[in-house]
């Protein structure tokens, strides 16, 4: 109906001024992009956003031009495809609030473009557009280099899991999680010797102090609701599955995401990083619990208290944000 779609594209709206227009030091990278914006460049930067901030210079002059191009590219772009995927679109658009929309478009923006790409391309993926996707990844990498990671998810089947599918699924994050438990670095098992030079470099960094050796808490309250989730929609996946052709997916790639949290653990940044590359599903997971609790104000209630909750974590926890 016309006032519904009216309602959502003044969210999207609202949605894009917020993360354009949010004041320099409110989130994490504001001011490191402040940085780049005026050619202090300490990392390798993707051509799109020295043309971006060149655009920008060349007309306003003001590091918030360079948010405001971004968001509009890359919000927008996500909540269309919520459309595409889902009818219960609302629901969507609350649960990515509540996290991507901080982490991603409201702090690592070069990330968030790319991820609108990604997400795209994943709509491509569940339509049987197998090029689509390979071409929309290669046009996020321009936003984001790491984008590049996501091009795994071409050679996931979009098959019906039989109950045997669905435990092997099921013991996969606990792989993860016991690399991690016991420190288990396949990073070294890769027999090439520029990527054991690189790792020997990393070792001496961390030995000196130069770079985080934070370890990945895999205990912490958002992967463990996370992880509920996940493990619901396995159990109630003949349920769920009639109204989410699309739900094998999904799971692939969750459990993907917690793969890389165990294979690159000996780095909790990168870990954390590259498992974030497939984060976007859950936007579209959380909401297919309306189809497998009854009533459905009850399973809407759940989704809500499940947004608010991982917002409250970001933005007091995790400090994503500082008001």
């Amino acid at each position: 109906p016309l006032t519904r779609t009216l309602i959502y594209a003044s969210m999207v709206l609202v949605l894009v001024l917020m993360a354009g227009l949010r004041p320099l030091g409110i989130d994490k990278d504001s001011l490191q992009y402040y940085s780049y914006y005026i050619g202090n460049f300490d990392e390798l930067v993707e051509p799109t956003f020295i043309w971006i901030s060149e655009l920008v210079r060349f007309t306003i002059d003001d590091v918030q031009g360079v948010f405001i191009i971004y968001a509009l590219l890359a919000i927008p772009l996500k909540c269309y495809v919520f459309t595409k995927l889902s009818d219960e679109h609302f629901l969507l658009l609350a649960v990515y609030t509540s996290n991507l929309l901080i982490l991603h478009d409201m702090t690592q923006i070069r990330v968030g473009a790319a991820m609108a790409f990604v997400m795209l391309g994943f709509y491509c993926l569940v339509k049987g557009n197998r090029w689509h996707f390979l071409g929309l990844v290669l046009i996020a990498t321009c936003f984001h280099v790491s984008a590049i990671a996501t091009l795994v998810m071409v050679f996931f089947r979009n098959n019906e899991l039989k109950v045997w599918h669905r435990i092997v699924l099921a013991f996969v994050p606990f792989l993860a999680f016991a690399t991690i438990l016991f420190n288990i670095d396949f990073i070294t098992l890769i027999p090439f010797d520029f990527v054991q030079d690189k790792l020997a470099i990393y070792e001496e960094l961390k030995d000196t102090g130069q770079i985080d050796v934070e370890k990945i808490n895999i205990f912490n309250a958002a992967i463990m609701v996370k992880m509920l989730v996940f493990y619901f929609l396995l159990w109630k996946y003949e349920v769920v599955r009639p109204h989410c052709p699309y739900l094998t997916l999904l799971l692939k790639i969750f459990a993907l995401s917690y793969v890389c949290l165990g294979v690159f653990n000996f780095m909790a940044v990168l870990a954390t990083r590259i498992s974030e590359l497939f984060a976007f599903v859950e936007i579209m997971m959380v909401p297919l619990i309306i189809h497998a609790v009854v009533p459905k104000q009850a399973a809407r209630t759940l989704i809500m208290l499940y947004a608010i909750g991982i917002f409250m974590l970001n933005v007091i926890y995790s400090d994503l944000l500082a008001f």
